[in-house]
């Protein structure tokens, strides 16, 4: 990996420029840590297709999937602590669970989705309503037997492993996600899960402006302040690229156990007979993506999110990466401006 930072910063800088003058990009952060501290922070573009407010490094992106990894790292936090284990039946905190096709779903089930609940429930379920929506889900049908398949969770993944989470601990989500992963990793005022009135106005909405199809469903959903006031992990989390960057340096070994993160993103998670197909990107360890090359998977432990946002850390090279946009792109996963950041670092693309 190239970590000459200081010639990196004005190439990466130049990048994102580029791809905002081109009109590729709209607004962008990027934010690199290396050995626990930041080497390179940058913002550039535009809050708006207006280009009249300037993105700056304190401004907040929603980042849809990419917000995944808190809740993981909470799950392993719970554990780690003794609340569960991987291999508790889910069915031992939430009762409805107890039916034939759930009662085997395990909590290593649900975070590396193989629960067989990756559908939303059926008609127009009010996304705001936490109680609710846990109800509905715990009511659906599994689409698989537990664990024998790893179908992405895209949606129903926050509910499954949240309300697990709060039922084995007695406290509320929001709560167990400030005191156990935002203060603690120092990031409460540039990752949120629930955005409050204070910060309302530091976030940029999403820009359809490239998409076929608009509105497109990425912004009609996160540019809705009720859906960016409630807190659902898998998707409507929203921070910064700083943010991103600051949780991944100080996850393994700070906020978990160096064991606890080994375990969690050492290997993939997966039913013997469920063979990784060539080029798929869904391949997890427990909540965490593992996209390296099939013979180092861990060479990036993260997530991806629906609008190009990402985050990842690098065990061997003790590097983590946060970065956001706010243009959606019809190529989704793939982003060549991602492309040419990886290139300029001199590691490989990630497909997610």
């Amino acid at each position: 990996m190239n970590t000459d930072w200081q010639e990196l910063r004005k190439t990466l800088r130049t990048i994102l420029d580029d791809e905002i003058a081109s009109g590729n990009e709209c607004g962008c952060q990027l934010c690199i840590y290396h050995n626990g501290k930041p080497v390179i922070n940058i913002a550039a573009g535009y809050t708006t297709p207006a280009r009249v407010e300037r993105v700056g490094i304190d401004s907040l992106f929603p980042l849809f999937s990419a917000g995944k990894t808190f809740l993981s790292a909470l799950a392993w936090k719970l554990a780690e602590r003794g609340h569960f284990s991987y291999d508790t039946p889910v069915a031992e905190f939430w009762k409805e669970f107890r039916t034939p096709d759930k009662s085997g779903i395990t909590v290593e089930h649900l975070l590396s989705h193989r629960a067989g609940l990756y559908l939303l429930p059926s008609g127009q379920p009010d996304l705001t309503d936490w109680d609710a929506m846990c109800a509905r889900i715990a009511a659906m049908p599994t689409r698989n037997l537990p664990g024998a398949k790893c179908h992405y969770h895209p949606l129903t993944f926050g509910w499954l492993v949240g309300r697990t989470l709060e039922l084995a601990s007695g406290i509320s989500l929001p709560q167990l996600l400030k005191e156990h992963i935002l203060v603690p990793a120092g990031v409460e005022n540039s990752i949120f899960f629930g955005i409050d009135h204070r910060n309302s106005a530091r976030v940029v909405p999403m820009d359809d402006t490239l998409m076929p199809v608009r509105p497109a469903w990425e912004a009609v959903k996160m540019n809705d302040p009720a859906i960016r006031n409630c807190c659902v992990p898998s998707f409507n989390g929203i921070g910064n690229a700083e943010g991103l960057a600051k949780f991944y340096s100080v996850l393994r070994g700070k906020l978990v156990s160096e064991k606890t993160f080994d375990y969690a993103a050492g290997k993939v998670f997966r039913d013997a007979n469920d063979p990784i197909r060539e080029h798929e990107w869904s391949v997890f360890g427990l909540g965490i993506i593992l996209p390296g090359p099939p013979d180092d998977r861990r060479m990036f432990c993260g997530h991806g999110g629906a609008a190009g946002a990402e985050g990842f850390y690098m065990p061997d090279e003790n590097v983590a990466i946060g970065f956001v946009k706010n243009r959606l792109s019809p190529r989704h996963p793939e982003h060549p401006v991602r492309d040419r950041i990886s290139a300029a670092l001199d590691i490989p693309n990630r497909f997610w």
